[in-house]
């Protein structure tokens, strides 16, 4: 597969992977409520025409209702379809992992390798699997999404807990992972793969293994961790331009916003600045008081292309539309209530 083309663009996919139902019981449980609703269909049609000349007629769907509850309390529990996991109190701490560094986990099938039937001794200090990675503020590329919306959740075939299809893990680590690979430009250099894995991420000189343990191995790329704001004088999905190499310092990077002093150069060509944070639509971009456009790796992350001779505090910011207005729908509902509240008392008074 050439250099630049996605996994599932040179068709290693695998449906299967991720389809695999928990044993938990709950077809068993689900089909006991499914009788008991039958059952109180059945009572209910009785009971209609036993009571219809009596005055306990009209209470007869208050009963069904809550006999319906709690039949649905009683058959299903409330755990049901979710295992249970032995996680390591280790999660809270961010050894023996950096995190100034940002992880790609490679692991199976969470739900059936880690739950504790089948793994019953403390795991996730290594591959921090999900969302676990945040406990100690650690980076991942992957981790917990339950509806794969975009970017590196669906170009990595990700499933709900992070898991990255096995076939695709296997072709990121041995094709994609040298220092002109696609997770170089994403800013991995921390591999971690699970020991049920027998993949090593390539070339060999290009990684050095920190640490081996009972749940997997660790890699990182060898130099210190790449800056989470880069300036890169040329990328695959703008062929044949080139780029100023502009000057990157004070980078301060938080969840849902990024800045950093750039200089870019004088002359005729701008600056592209690359960001190692997951791309989705709602970035803003602005240098001091001056808005620029942000764009995109095939996706992947969020990249604003600074013109020649400017210099300053470029701020990117993720604030999509749908949030300011649902803070203003919020926020107005509120002041409804507020509103509604006093008239109410004032009426009353």
């Amino acid at each position: 597969m050439c250099r630049g083309s996605s996994p599932r663009q040179a068709g290693i996919t695998d449906p299967s992977y991720g389809c695999v139902e928990s044993h938990c019981g709950y077809s068993h449980h689900h089909d006991n409520a499914g009788y008991d609703r039958l059952v109180l269909a059945a009572l209910w049609c009785l009971g209609d025409v036993l009571l219809r000349r009596s005055e306990f007629q009209r209470w007869t769907p208050v009963a069904v209702t809550f006999s319906a509850f709690l039949a649905t309390y009683i058959c299903v529990p409330t755990n049901c379809g979710v295992p249970r996991y032995n996680f390591s109190q280790q999660l809270l701490k961010p050894a023996p992992l950096d995190p100034m560094r940002l992880y790609l986990s490679i692991y199976p099938w969470a739900e059936l390798t880690y739950c504790i039937s089948n793994k019953p001794q403390p795991v996730g200090a290594v591959l921090r699997p999900g969302s676990t990675p945040m406990w100690a503020g650690l980076h991942f590329i992957n981790g917990y999404s339950p509806i794969r919306p975009a970017g590196v959740a669906r170009e990595f075939a990700t499933s709900i807990h992070g898991e990255v299809n096995p076939t695709v893990g296997g072709y990121l680590l041995s094709d994609q992972a040298g220092k002109d690979g696609e997770l170089a430009l994403l800013g991995v250099d921390g591999i971690v793969v699970a020991r049920e894995l027998d993949i090593t991420p390539q070339p060999i000189d290009e990684w050095e293994e920190i640490l081996t343990t009972d749940e997997g191995r660790v890699f990182h790329r060898r130099g210190g961790p790449f800056a989470r704001v880069r300036s890169l004088t040329s990328i695959d999905s703008r062929r044949g331009e080139q780029f100023a190499a502009a000057t990157v310092s004070r980078i301060d990077d938080s969840r849902n916003r990024v800045e950093a002093d750039v200089d870019v150069p004088n002359g005729d060509r701008s600056a592209l600045i690359s960001f190692s944070k997951p791309y989705f639509r709602g970035y803003k971009a602005r240098l001091d008081h001056r808005k620029l456009a942000v764009t995109s790796y095939r996706g992947l992350f969020p990249i604003v292309e600074v013109p020649a001779g400017v210099h300053g505090r470029l701020a990117l910011i993720y604030q999509p539309d749908w949030l300011i207005l649902g803070s203003a729908t919020a926020a107005v509902c509120v002041l409804i209530m507020l509103l509604a509240f006093i008239l109410s008392s004032r009426t009353s008074n």
